[in-house]
Protein backbone atom coordinates (compact mmCIF):
# COMPACT_ATOMS: atom_id res chain seq x y z
CA UNK A 1 0.00 0.00 0.00
CA UNK A 2 1.60 3.06 -1.02
CA UNK A 3 1.72 6.50 1.13
CA UNK A 4 -0.44 9.12 -0.29
CA UNK A 5 1.19 12.85 -1.14
CA UNK A 6 0.78 15.60 1.13
CA UNK A 7 -0.10 18.40 -1.28
CA UNK A 8 -1.00 20.79 1.41
CA UNK A 9 2.45 20.98 3.00
CA UNK A 10 4.32 23.92 1.80
CA UNK A 11 7.77 23.08 0.53
CA UNK A 12 10.68 25.39 1.38
CA UNK A 13 13.43 27.09 -0.55
CA UNK A 14 17.41 25.63 0.34
CA UNK A 15 19.17 28.30 -0.39
CA UNK A 16 22.36 26.82 1.19
CA UNK A 17 22.08 27.03 5.02
CA UNK A 18 19.65 26.04 7.56
CA UNK A 19 18.17 28.13 10.38
CA UNK A 20 19.51 25.91 13.11
CA UNK A 21 23.03 26.33 11.60
CA UNK A 22 22.76 29.85 12.40
CA UNK A 23 21.70 29.79 15.54
CA UNK A 24 24.59 27.53 16.43
CA UNK A 25 27.04 29.81 15.28
CA UNK A 26 25.60 32.48 17.30
CA UNK A 27 25.82 30.69 20.52
CA UNK A 28 29.71 29.57 19.58
CA UNK A 29 30.13 33.50 19.36
CA UNK A 30 28.34 34.40 22.74
CA UNK A 31 30.26 31.41 24.25
CA UNK A 32 33.84 32.61 23.18
CA UNK A 33 33.36 35.87 24.29
CA UNK A 34 32.51 34.88 27.28
CA UNK A 35 35.13 32.62 27.91
CA UNK A 36 37.56 35.34 26.91
CA UNK A 37 35.92 37.61 29.86
CA UNK A 38 36.40 34.74 32.21
CA UNK A 39 39.85 33.81 30.95
CA UNK A 40 40.32 37.87 31.70
CA UNK A 41 38.62 38.34 34.80
CA UNK A 42 40.98 35.07 35.81
CA UNK A 43 44.07 37.25 34.83
CA UNK A 44 42.96 40.41 36.87
CA UNK A 45 42.25 38.10 39.51
CA UNK A 46 46.00 36.41 39.35
CA UNK A 47 47.58 40.01 38.75
CA UNK A 48 45.33 41.53 41.70
CA UNK A 49 46.23 38.64 44.78
CA UNK A 50 49.87 39.32 42.96
CA UNK A 51 50.17 42.76 43.82
CA UNK A 52 48.13 42.27 47.08
CA UNK A 53 50.69 39.54 48.68
CA UNK A 54 53.62 41.98 47.83
CA UNK A 55 52.09 44.56 49.85
CA UNK A 56 51.37 42.83 52.84
CA UNK A 57 54.82 41.27 52.81
CA UNK A 58 55.80 44.65 52.63
CA UNK A 59 53.41 45.77 55.52
CA UNK A 60 54.63 43.01 57.27
CA UNK A 61 58.30 43.85 56.43
CA UNK A 62 57.57 47.48 57.64
CA UNK A 63 56.03 46.31 60.70
CA UNK A 64 58.92 43.77 61.62
CA UNK A 65 61.43 47.14 60.70
CA UNK A 66 59.34 48.92 63.29
CA UNK A 67 58.90 46.32 66.24
CA UNK A 68 62.84 45.92 65.88
CA UNK A 69 63.26 49.87 65.69
CA UNK A 70 61.20 50.69 69.05
CA UNK A 71 62.96 46.97 70.77
CA UNK A 72 66.06 49.29 70.09
CA UNK A 73 64.44 52.37 71.50
CA UNK A 74 63.56 50.85 74.38
CA UNK A 75 66.52 48.95 75.11
CA UNK A 76 69.03 51.92 74.57
CA UNK A 77 66.82 54.23 76.78
CA UNK A 78 66.59 51.66 79.61
CA UNK A 79 70.63 51.18 79.35
CA UNK A 80 70.62 55.17 79.70
CA UNK A 81 68.11 54.95 82.76
CA UNK A 82 70.28 52.45 84.67
CA UNK A 83 73.48 54.26 83.85
CA UNK A 84 72.34 57.61 85.22
CA UNK A 85 70.21 56.33 88.35
CA UNK A 86 73.28 54.48 89.31
CA UNK A 87 75.16 57.69 89.66
CA UNK A 88 72.23 59.18 92.53
CA UNK A 89 73.07 59.43 95.69
CA UNK A 90 75.74 61.37 96.84
CA UNK A 91 74.19 64.95 97.08
CA UNK A 92 70.44 66.54 96.12
CA UNK A 93 72.10 69.18 93.36
CA UNK A 94 74.01 65.84 91.51
CA UNK A 95 70.33 63.92 92.45
CA UNK A 96 68.73 66.92 90.72
CA UNK A 97 70.95 67.03 88.00
CA UNK A 98 70.58 63.46 87.32
CA UNK A 99 66.77 64.03 86.66
CA UNK A 100 66.70 66.78 84.72
CA UNK A 101 68.80 64.34 82.13
CA UNK A 102 66.50 61.60 82.68
CA UNK A 103 63.52 64.05 81.66
CA UNK A 104 64.95 65.14 78.98
CA UNK A 105 66.19 61.92 77.67
CA UNK A 106 62.56 60.37 77.95
CA UNK A 107 61.52 63.87 75.82
CA UNK A 108 64.15 62.38 73.31
CA UNK A 109 62.72 59.14 73.32
CA UNK A 110 59.17 60.25 72.66
CA UNK A 111 60.42 62.18 69.54
CA UNK A 112 62.10 59.17 68.24
CA UNK A 113 59.16 57.16 68.74
CA UNK A 114 57.29 59.90 67.02
CA UNK A 115 59.69 59.18 63.66
CA UNK A 116 59.51 55.68 63.80
CA UNK A 117 56.11 56.09 63.73
CA UNK A 118 55.99 58.46 60.77
CA UNK A 119 58.53 55.97 59.28
CA UNK A 120 60.89 58.83 59.06
CA UNK A 121 64.75 58.52 59.17
CA UNK A 122 64.99 57.70 62.85
CA UNK A 123 68.35 56.21 62.65
CA UNK A 124 70.40 59.33 62.99
CA UNK A 125 67.97 60.59 65.88
CA UNK A 126 69.15 57.27 67.71
CA UNK A 127 72.96 57.62 67.88
CA UNK A 128 72.19 61.21 68.50
CA UNK A 129 70.11 59.72 71.85
CA UNK A 130 73.39 57.69 72.13
CA UNK A 131 75.56 60.87 72.12
CA UNK A 132 73.05 62.74 74.35
CA UNK A 133 73.72 60.09 77.53
CA UNK A 134 77.43 59.68 76.81
CA UNK A 135 77.34 63.91 77.24
CA UNK A 136 74.86 63.37 80.57
CA UNK A 137 77.49 60.77 81.85
CA UNK A 138 80.44 63.06 81.27
CA UNK A 139 78.72 65.31 82.78
CA UNK A 140 77.98 64.05 85.78
CA UNK A 141 81.70 62.58 86.27
CA UNK A 142 83.00 66.30 85.73
CA UNK A 143 80.20 66.56 89.06
CA UNK A 144 81.31 65.07 90.90
CA UNK A 145 84.84 65.18 90.38
CA UNK A 146 84.03 68.84 91.67
CA UNK A 147 81.63 67.17 94.69
CA UNK A 148 84.85 65.51 95.60
CA UNK A 149 86.65 68.86 95.68
CA UNK A 150 83.95 70.18 97.50
CA UNK A 151 84.09 67.00 99.59
CA UNK A 152 87.69 67.57 100.71
CA UNK A 153 86.95 71.50 101.11
CA UNK A 154 84.48 70.48 103.57
CA UNK A 155 85.91 68.46 105.53
CA UNK A 156 88.66 71.07 106.57
CA UNK A 157 85.44 73.14 106.64
CA UNK A 158 83.61 70.90 109.14
CA UNK A 159 87.35 70.48 110.94
CA UNK A 160 87.44 74.37 111.78
CA UNK A 161 83.80 74.19 112.55
CA UNK A 162 84.33 71.51 114.97
CA UNK A 163 86.90 74.19 116.67
CA UNK A 164 84.69 76.90 116.30
CA UNK A 165 81.79 75.39 118.24
CA UNK A 166 83.67 74.15 120.80
CA UNK A 167 85.21 77.60 121.01
CA UNK A 168 81.81 78.85 120.37
CA UNK A 169 80.59 76.73 123.45
CA UNK A 170 83.11 77.72 126.20
CA UNK A 171 82.05 81.32 125.12
CA UNK A 172 78.39 80.48 125.63
CA UNK A 173 79.12 78.76 128.66
CA UNK A 174 80.71 81.98 130.01
CA UNK A 175 78.17 83.85 128.38
CA UNK A 176 75.90 82.30 130.62
CA UNK A 177 77.67 82.29 133.94
CA UNK A 178 77.69 86.44 133.37
CA UNK A 179 74.18 86.23 132.19
CA UNK A 180 72.67 84.26 135.21
CA UNK A 181 75.18 86.71 137.45
CA UNK A 182 73.29 89.31 135.57
CA UNK A 183 69.53 88.49 136.23
CA UNK A 184 70.11 87.91 139.64
CA UNK A 185 71.61 91.36 139.50
CA UNK A 186 68.94 92.53 137.90
CA UNK A 187 66.36 90.89 140.09
CA UNK A 188 68.16 92.05 143.23
CA UNK A 189 68.00 95.46 141.60
CA UNK A 190 64.09 94.54 140.72
CA UNK A 191 63.17 93.96 144.28
CA UNK A 192 65.07 96.80 145.51
CA UNK A 193 63.05 99.08 143.11
CA UNK A 194 59.89 97.91 144.19
CA UNK A 195 61.36 97.71 147.84
CA UNK A 196 62.42 101.24 147.42
CA UNK A 197 59.11 102.37 145.33
CA UNK A 198 57.04 100.79 148.45
CA UNK A 199 58.37 102.76 150.75
CA UNK A 200 58.55 105.59 148.84
CA UNK A 201 54.40 104.87 148.48
CA UNK A 202 54.08 104.87 152.03
CA UNK A 203 56.52 107.40 152.80
CA UNK A 204 54.64 110.07 150.21
CA UNK A 205 51.39 108.54 151.87
CA UNK A 206 52.62 108.92 155.24
CA UNK A 207 53.11 112.74 154.00
CA UNK A 208 49.66 113.38 152.84
CA UNK A 209 48.22 116.22 155.03
CA UNK A 210 44.56 114.39 156.33
CA UNK A 211 41.99 117.15 157.31
CA UNK A 212 38.57 116.92 159.61
CA UNK A 213 35.78 118.91 160.17
CA UNK A 214 35.17 119.83 156.98
CA UNK A 215 32.10 122.06 156.36
CA UNK A 216 30.45 123.48 153.68
CA UNK A 217 27.99 126.51 153.46
CA UNK A 218 25.88 127.76 150.41
CA UNK A 219 25.96 131.50 150.33
CA UNK A 220 24.04 134.60 148.36
CA UNK A 221 26.45 137.29 147.82
CA UNK A 222 25.01 140.61 148.06
CA UNK A 223 26.14 143.88 145.63
CA UNK A 224 27.85 144.69 148.72
CA UNK A 225 29.98 142.11 148.57
CA UNK A 226 28.32 140.38 152.44
CA UNK A 227 27.41 136.92 151.83
CA UNK A 228 24.40 135.54 153.78
CA UNK A 229 23.89 131.57 154.25
CA UNK A 230 21.42 130.03 152.10
CA UNK A 231 20.38 126.43 151.75
CA UNK A 232 17.91 126.67 148.56
CA UNK A 233 19.66 125.65 145.36
CA UNK A 234 18.21 128.47 143.56
CA UNK A 235 19.04 131.05 145.88
CA UNK A 236 22.79 129.66 146.38
CA UNK A 237 25.54 131.67 144.13
CA UNK A 238 28.47 130.53 146.34
CA UNK A 239 29.97 127.37 148.40
CA UNK A 240 32.07 127.83 150.57
CA UNK A 241 34.65 124.94 151.84
CA UNK A 242 36.14 125.00 155.19
CA UNK A 243 38.21 122.27 156.89
CA UNK A 244 41.29 121.83 159.43
CA UNK A 245 44.18 119.75 158.64
CA UNK A 246 45.66 117.13 160.64
CA UNK A 247 49.36 117.53 162.67
CA UNK A 248 51.86 115.44 160.53
CA UNK A 249 55.31 115.39 161.45
CA UNK A 250 56.92 113.58 158.17
CA UNK A 251 55.78 116.55 155.55
CA UNK A 252 58.02 119.64 156.03
CA UNK A 253 56.45 123.14 156.70
CA UNK A 254 55.96 125.22 153.78
CA UNK A 255 52.98 125.90 151.40
CA UNK A 256 50.63 122.92 150.35
CA UNK A 257 47.81 122.75 148.01
CA UNK A 258 44.54 120.86 148.78
CA UNK A 259 42.45 119.83 145.65
CA UNK A 260 38.61 119.99 146.16
CA UNK A 261 36.53 118.09 144.06
CA UNK A 262 32.72 118.77 144.37
CA UNK A 263 30.35 116.06 142.86
CA UNK A 264 26.77 117.02 142.08
CA UNK A 265 23.88 114.72 142.87
CA UNK A 266 23.95 113.33 139.27
CA UNK A 267 27.42 111.80 140.20
CA UNK A 268 29.46 114.28 137.79
CA UNK A 269 32.60 116.77 138.68
CA UNK A 270 31.21 120.54 138.95
CA UNK A 271 34.76 122.01 137.19
CA UNK A 272 35.02 124.90 134.62
CA UNK A 273 38.47 125.28 133.59
CA UNK A 274 38.62 129.08 133.40
CA UNK A 275 37.73 129.20 136.90
CA UNK A 276 40.65 127.01 138.03
CA UNK A 277 39.49 123.42 137.58
CA UNK A 278 41.60 120.72 136.27
CA UNK A 279 42.84 117.41 136.35
CA UNK A 280 44.88 115.63 138.89
CA UNK A 281 46.58 112.15 139.72
CA UNK A 282 44.81 109.73 142.23
CA UNK A 283 48.12 108.22 143.36
CA UNK A 284 46.00 105.34 144.92
CA UNK A 285 43.79 104.48 142.44
CA UNK A 286 46.41 105.13 139.83
CA UNK A 287 43.82 107.10 137.68
CA UNK A 288 42.83 110.70 136.91
CA UNK A 289 40.28 113.12 138.50
CA UNK A 290 38.77 116.37 137.39
CA UNK A 291 38.95 118.41 140.67
CA UNK A 292 36.77 121.25 141.26
CA UNK A 293 39.02 123.96 142.62
CA UNK A 294 42.22 124.23 145.12
CA UNK A 295 42.93 126.02 148.45
CA UNK A 296 46.21 126.90 150.14
CA UNK A 297 47.64 127.17 153.32
CA UNK A 298 50.97 127.72 155.04
CA UNK A 299 51.14 124.62 157.10
CA UNK A 300 53.46 124.32 159.84
CA UNK A 301 52.83 120.47 160.71
CA UNK A 302 49.92 121.25 162.50
CA UNK A 303 46.05 122.24 162.83
CA UNK A 304 45.54 124.57 160.17
CA UNK A 305 42.20 126.23 158.95
CA UNK A 306 42.06 125.99 155.08
CA UNK A 307 39.08 127.30 153.53
CA UNK A 308 38.60 127.22 149.53
CA UNK A 309 35.41 128.59 147.67
CA UNK A 310 33.70 127.50 144.47
CA UNK A 311 31.40 130.06 142.69
CA UNK A 312 30.66 128.99 139.10
CA UNK A 313 28.30 132.37 137.92
CA UNK A 314 25.10 129.65 137.27
CA UNK A 315 22.43 127.93 139.61
CA UNK A 316 22.79 124.96 141.41
CA UNK A 317 20.72 122.07 141.45
CA UNK A 318 18.82 120.53 144.50
CA UNK A 319 20.16 117.19 146.24
CA UNK A 320 23.14 115.73 147.64
CA UNK A 321 26.17 116.74 147.31
CA UNK A 322 29.53 115.28 148.02
CA UNK A 323 33.10 117.00 148.65
CA UNK A 324 36.28 115.27 148.31
CA UNK A 325 39.35 116.19 149.23
CA UNK A 326 43.26 115.66 147.90
CA UNK A 327 46.93 116.19 148.96
CA UNK A 328 49.78 114.91 147.38
CA UNK A 329 47.96 112.91 145.26
CA UNK A 330 45.62 111.06 147.73
CA UNK A 331 41.93 111.20 149.23
CA UNK A 332 42.69 113.11 152.73
CA UNK A 333 38.97 114.12 153.81
CA UNK A 334 35.61 113.76 152.45
CA UNK A 335 31.85 114.76 153.10
CA UNK A 336 28.62 115.73 151.56
CA UNK A 337 25.58 118.50 152.51
CA UNK A 338 22.36 119.08 151.13
CA UNK A 339 21.03 121.47 148.62
CA UNK A 340 17.25 122.19 149.28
Amino acid sequence: MSTPTNFNQPTTPNYGSSPDGGSQKRMTTIMGAAIAVLLGLCVYLLISKYRTSNQLESTQTELAQQKDAFTELDAKYNEAVTQLEQQKGINAELDAKINQQLAELESSKTQIAGLIRDKKDYKSALASFERQKNEYLTQIDELKKQVGILTESNTALTAQNQQLNSSLGETQSKLQEESTAKAALISEKTTLESERNQLSKKVDIASAIRVKNITVKGVDVRSNGKERSKSKAKRVEKLNICFVTEANEVTPSGEETFYLRIVDPTGAPLAIESLGSGVAQNKRAEEEFRYTTTATCNYSNGETNVCGAWQPGQNFVKGKYVVEIYNKGYLVGTSNFNLK
